[in-house]
């Protein structure tokens, strides 16, 4: 679907009911001053507000001499331009053709100008809010698109000039040969070349339940379909918009559904927004009132009342009462969390976190435990074949000196096992010239121990007729292909040691000689197992078996004669052992849940810090037959569940989850999905995990890699406290001019601040503060603390005390210059300038006077903000600020469009320039932010349940008082 244009976000920026509000009394204003212009009467309407406390002195009152001369000599001039007035009206009304003079034809000399300049310069503000709001929606969709483009860019096998590749699925052209195998997502329409047991899951385009067996009379592939059984090959012959899948999202709309975060920041705006509009209406009833009263006087004195300065009262009243509406509705929560999704998802885009669904950038932020796959994710994945037995002998260099020591026809079945009974292949990049290893990097270790053989696998491959193959799938724990060799026919089997060394009754020595695997044999081989296992190597069985028909029977896999077992090195990642660490420093669980054996596992999640001492490992099948309540005493202590299934980890995750623990899962197999989707955070492997995987995963680890996890819990954790930060932000603000306007009104001093200074600072604190603060990249500092769980408020204790303190200052700080600086020089217009202002030497002083009062309010909401960069009790405000140059370009901008704002408002706007020492005062108010911040700092606060670093893990409570025999089934880790 095409994206919405801008202007069409623009027109929609005006649907809401504020900004309607506001726009239509904009334009009553601008209509009312039209038609006094029209007819030729623009009054001077004064000053049209009335005190119930009518004590308060005037501005600069007692502090010029000539203040009284001054009013008396404008009052003067008022008297002389009403007698002008009269006299005009006189010529006009007696039509006496004599000539109006020239002074008459601006009567209003000193009076108040811009009627209607106030609504005009509204409009704009409006649009401006309008134009700023439809940039943000274009910018989050195009944003959100490029996330799309990028998660539905999936890596694809690839048959070009012979070789296997792996190219983009937009790199896909008719003609390619693609490899599917079970988990896939076919990536374009085609037709089934060859495979074996292939079937499809065709039901998010027919609707039909049951998988689709594909085969040469029914060759038809669907892009956007799932591979749920075998593997084949497909050639291409539709893509992209043109093949069915293509078409149906073409129509489809990219609509976003609204995080947790967002629906709680939308009715927490909602909520303040009530609270404004009940302000907005105590303020305008204040105000009816005390007009109401002014008019009853003037009818009780028989004064005349001009109708068309009381009309544009009243339509400044319910400006102002709009305008207040409009400061109070925080429209910048919601944009906060967008735009700190928005920039954490490109971000973590770049640290290998590929985010699928935005639920998950919150939610990391509070997980408590990890669930973490071994092979890959916490080792790199790079497979070596080190050790292994091959039909009788035992190497601790392999190949050493297989090809001496084992008989050729061994050596072929050995080979043939290894190339015929895979998927994976080795390429060579055509740019690096090195190595590319396809498919899975056990098998890839398998095919270079055959190259080093020196045997040419791809040739082994090419010659042999396959039959038929049951790929690996993690209940099975091994995988089998049965091949046609000359009269006979060989099933081979290769996977989890124990497993299919259980399979097979017969074993095969270096002569080539079959004999039985007696008990004895299998003893040795279990502690060669063993052995390997617990020095961290994977090992794996490969087994065959021979038979004059394709007819295995019904249970193929029995029977087998063992041929060797491999013990295949996958070192640790370098940066596990310290991620793991940082994990725990967070109050962050991590358990290792694998497949591999337990000595294997054991050995590896000890290296890497997982498994400590007192620390519980067990298998899936141990840990299956537990009880809830037995489940519940284990989990404290449970850090590695080895030759577990997808199914253990589903109940690993959902126990948890239970709990009331905030579960993140990795996983790269199709039986991992339900887990996958059933933990907070589903975490899929970019490289080895199937499509299957991916789409049931929150995030793609691009990498693989457990420190990539770890980035992504800062990264989760850096949204809900950005939020935070904007949020302390923008609840000062709105306590404080809600305060003013409510107080101001209710004193009858009119509002200081007018509605085009109120949507200003609705602007600038809503969208540039969201901009400034919504971007602070994570800290180390967001991994000392424990984790913030599911049910933590939004605004926390501690920031409701930063807001009531900042908020007080700020209250002090205003109504100071509005009521106790009147005759203060630094505070308001010079004697001098007076008379020469635009606004008139009877709104000169008051005019300047408000000028301070809004430049005050604007610095001390700048000053706090670097306050809220902080929002824990840290001292250190500044702390790297310098390295988010964002933040300090939005500041700066922000400073510097309110010094032309002030200076170069004018009547549009109603500020005076302001002299330099009074700019000063306003910036040196402004500061004392900063270090009342600090005060408030040193009183102490600890948060509920917080600890420090070196405390920070979760309390391990013990499994049982007494030994029992559930105990026994498990393996306790004892570090001395």
């Amino acid at each position: 679907k095409p994206p919405t244009g801008f202007l069409k976000l623009f027109f929609e920026a005006f649907k809401d009911t504020t900004v309607i509000i506001l726009t239509v009394g904009a334009i009553v204003s601008i209509g009312v001053g039209i038609a006094e212009a029209f007819i030729g009467e623009e009054s001077d309407c004064g000053d049209t507000s009335f005190q119930l406390i009518s004590n308060f002195s005037h501005c600069g009152e007692t502090l010029y001499e000539s203040y009284n001369d001054m009013v008396h000599r404008y009052e003067i001039i008022e008297a002389e331009i009403a007698h002008l007035k009269e006299l005009r009206e006189a010529f006009i009304a007696n039509n006496t053709g004599v000539p109006v003079p020239a002074n008459l034809t601006n009567p209003n000399e000193y009076s108040k100008p811009g009627t209607y300049i106030e609504g005009i310069v509204i409009v704009f503000a409006v649009l401006i809010v309008a134009f700023v709001t439809a940039g943000n929606d274009y910018s989050k969709e195009r944003q959100f698109r490029s996330l799309n483009d990028v998660k539905n860019d999936i890596r694809v096998k690839v048959v070009r000039g012979g070789d296997e590749h792996q190219v983009s699925t937009y790199e896909i052209v008719v003609g390619d040969i693609v490899v599917l195998e079970s988990g896939d997502k076919i990536p374009a329409d085609g037709i089934f070349i060859k495979g074996h047991g292939l079937a499809v899951d065709e039901s998010v385009m027919t609707g039909e339940p049951d998988a689709i067996p594909k085969k040469e009379k029914a060759p038809f592939m669907l892009s956007g379909c799932q591979i749920v059984e075998g593997m084949g090959r497909m050639i291409v012959t539709t893509v992209g918009e043109m093949s069915e899948w293509g078409k149906i999202m073409k129509e489809l709309s990219d609509d976003h559904d609204e995080t947790p975060l967002q629906q709680k920041l939308a009715t927490l705006a909602k909520n303040i927004g009530k609270a404004g509009f009940a302000v907005a209406l105590v303020t305008l009833t204040t105000l009816f009132i005390l007009w109401g009263i002014g008019i009853a006087n003037k009818t009780a004195r028989n004064d005349n009342i001009d109708w068309a300065c009381e009309v544009q009262t009243v339509v400044g009243f319910f400006i102002i009462s709009v305008t207040i509406v409009v400061v109070a509705v925080p429209e910048g929560l919601p944009l906060a969390v967008t735009i700190s999704l928005a920039y954490s998802v490109r971000k973590m885009m770049k640290d290998s976190n590929l985010v699928r669904h935005l639920v998950a950038c919150e939610t990391m932020g509070g997980a408590t435990n990890i669930c973490s796959d071994k092979t890959g994710t916490l080792t790199e994945n790079r497979m070596t074949v080190t050790e292994g037995w091959l039909a009788g002998n035992f190497y601790t260099s392999v190949p050493s000196t297989i090809k001496n020591d084992v008989d050729s026809k061994v050596l072929d079945y050995f080979i043939n096992g290894i190339a015929v009974n895979s998927t994976a292949s080795i390429g060579h990049d055509e740019v690096t010239k090195k190595p590319e290893f396809v498919g899975s990097k056990t098998e890839c270790a398998l095919l270079v121990l055959s190259d080093k053989l020196a045997y040419d696998y791809k040739k082994v491959r090419k010659d042999a007729i396959e039959l038929q193959k049951v790929p690996f799938s993690s209940d099975r724990k091994r995988m089998s292909s049965i091949v046609q060799e000359g009269d006979k026919y060989v099933l081979y089997c290769k996977g989890a040691s124990e497993m299919v060394l259980g399979l097979c009754n017969r074993m095969v020595n270096s002569a080539g000689e079959i004999g039985p695997l007696d008990a004895s044999t299998v003893k040795e081989l279990e502690a060669h197992i063993y052995r390997m296992a617990d020095s961290g190597l994977r090992t794996l069985c490969l087994a065959y078996r021979e038979n004059d028909s394709e007819d295995f029977g019904d249970d193929p896999e029995t029977d087998m004669i063992c041929l060797g077992i491999m013990g295949i090195q996958d070192p640790l990642r370098p940066e596990v052992p310290d991620a793991v660490e940082r994990c725990k420093h967070a109050g962050i669980i991590v358990r290792m849940v694998t497949g591999d054996n337990i000595l294997t596992a054991k050995s590896i999640a000890r290296e890497c810090g997982i498994f400590t001492d007192g620390g519980v490992a067990m298998t899936g099948p141990e840990f299956r037959v537990l009880s809830d309540e037995e489940k519940d005493k284990v989990l404290p202590k449970l850090q590695v569940l080895a030759r577990s299934t997808p199914t253990d980890k589903l109940i690993l995750v959902r126990r948890l989850r239970f709990l009331g623990e905030v579960v993140a899962v990795t996983g790269d197999g199709t039986n991992d999905a339900p887990a996958l989707k059933e933990a907070d955070v589903g975490m899929s492997m970019g490289i080895s995990g199937t499509e299957v995987a991916k789409e049931a995963s929150d995030v793609v680890i691009m990498d693989d890699n457990f420190s990539s996890i770890v980035k992504a819990v800062m990264w989760g954790r850096s949204v809900f406290d950005n939020v935070r930060r904007f949020l302390q932000f923008q609840l000062t603000i709105n306590i404080v001019a809600l305060a003013v306007s409510f107080a101001s009104a209710l004193l009858g001093q009119g509002t200081p601040l007018n509605a085009v200074q109120l949507l200003w600072v609705n602007l600038i604190m809503d969208a540039l503060a969201a901009l400034a603060l919504a971007t602070e990249p994570p800290t180390a500092d967001l991994l000392e603390r424990k984790p913030y769980g599911r049910k933590e408020p939004l605004i926390s204790p501690l920031m409701w005390r930063h807001i009531i303190a900042q908020a007080v200052l700020q209250l002090v700080a205003v109504f100071f210059i509005m009521f106790g600086a009147r005759n203060i020089s630094i505070f308001i217009e010079t004697e001098e300038n007076m008379n020469t202002s635009v606004f008139g030497p009877h709104h000169a002083c008051q005019t300047y006077q408000y000028t301070m009062v809004f430049n005050t309010f604007v610095f001390l909401q700048l000053f706090n903000e670097i306050n809220a960069r902080r929002i824990n009790n840290e001292f250190n405000i500044f702390s790297g600020i310098h390295k988010n140059p964002f933040y300090l370009g939005v500041y700066a901008a922000t400073s510097l469009l309110q010094a032309l704002f002030v200076q170069f408002g004018g009547i549009a706007v109603e500020t005076a320039p302001l002299r330099w020492d009074s700019w000063l005062l306003c910036i040196g108010i402004g500061v004392i932010g900063i270090p009342w911040g600090l005060i408030v700092r040193l009183f102490p606060y600890k948060r509920k349940g917080d600890t420090k670093a070196k405390t920070n893990q979760k309390k391990i409570v013990p499994v049982y008082e007494q030994k029992g025999d559930i105990e026994s089934r498990f393996v306790v880790c004892s570090v001395n």
